[in-house]
């Protein structure tokens, strides 16, 4: 699944995909402040929160959605929205993982809640 990458290169690749957002043309992303969005903050209380809410939890989904300050309204303004997820062991189902728990959403975005990689 995930792994490990060089900083420097992670460095980098924010730095191109920031590039690209803010460019003519981009997908222009933005925060709810009109800033170009970079990324989100997630809180230690809130993976702790998902991976403590079940033993059977594999690994965490996160989805981007419209920020719910603009649900139904133009714009792109979206945040993300995170869940612990289990493996799907349903015969012949349709997604490996499966999602029963809470879902955590507006978590902040940067900027301005931002780190030194980004």
């Amino acid at each position: 699944m995930a792994t490990i990458i060089d900083r420097a290169q992670a460095q980098n690749l924010i730095q191109q995909f920031q590039a690209e957002n803010s460019a003519a043309g981009g997908p222009n992303l933005l925060t709810t402040d009109g800033n170009f969005l970079n990324g989100f903050f997630v809180d230690a209380d809130c993976v702790n929160a998902i991976m403590a809410s079940d033993p059977n939890i594999a690994g965490i989904h996160v989805y981007f959605a419209k920020h719910p300050l603009y649900d139904g309204q133009p714009g792109r303004y979206y945040t993300i929205m995170i869940m612990g997820s289990e493996i799907n062991t349903a015969p012949g189902a349709a997604t490996p993982y499966v999602s029963n728990g809470d879902v955590f959403d507006t978590n902040p975005p940067c900027p301005p809640y931002c780190c030194n990689l980004g």
